[in-house]
C-alpha cells in the first residue's frame, strides 16, 4: 500500500521538505536518516519509512503498539481491542472503522497531527 496516496499525494518539493523537516538528509547516494538507521534510500523508500514512523506514532494514543518491523520497513502493530498483530494498512482500516471515518480521512488527519 502506498501510504502517500492517503495523505493527498505530495509533490516532489513537498516530499523533500517533509523529509528534511523530519531529520532526513540527501546525498549523492540517496536519502539517509540516523534516527531510523536508514542509508542511501530512494526518495520513495525514505518517504515510506517516514510515513510509517509518523502514522504508527499517531496511532499510539488510540492504544496501538508497534511490535515489529520487517527488514523492508513494514510495521506490525498490536490491536488494542483484539490483541491481534496486523500490518499498518490494516490497523488504519480498523481504526477508521472504529471511528466511523473513511480510511483516507483518518490517515490524513493522523498525518497532519504528526506534522504539528
Amino acid at each position: 500500500m502506498r501510504l502517500e496516496r492517503h495523505i493527498g499525494g505530495m509533490g516532489k518539493a513537498r516530499q523533500v521538505s517533509y523529509l528534511q523537516a523530519r531529520g532526513w538528509a540527501e546525498s549523492a547516494k540517496g536519502w539517509s536518516c540516523e534516527r531510523l538507521l536508514a542509508e542511501n534510500e530512494r526518495l520513495s523508500r525514505a518517504l515510506h519509512h517516514q510515513l510509517t514512523e509518523d502514522l504508527c506514532h499517531a496511532l499510539s494514543p488510540h492504544g496501538w503498539k508497534v511490535v515489529d518491523y520487517s527488514p523492508r520497513g513494514y510495521a506490525q502493530l498490536l490491536d488494542p481491542n483484539t490483541g491481534e498483530r496486523c500490518p499498518l494498512p490494516k490497523a488504519l482500516r480498523r481504526q477508521a472503522r472504529r471511528e466511523n471515518k473513511k480510511v483516507a480521512d483518518l490517515t490524513y488527519a493522523l498525518f497532519l497531527g504528526a506534522l504539528l
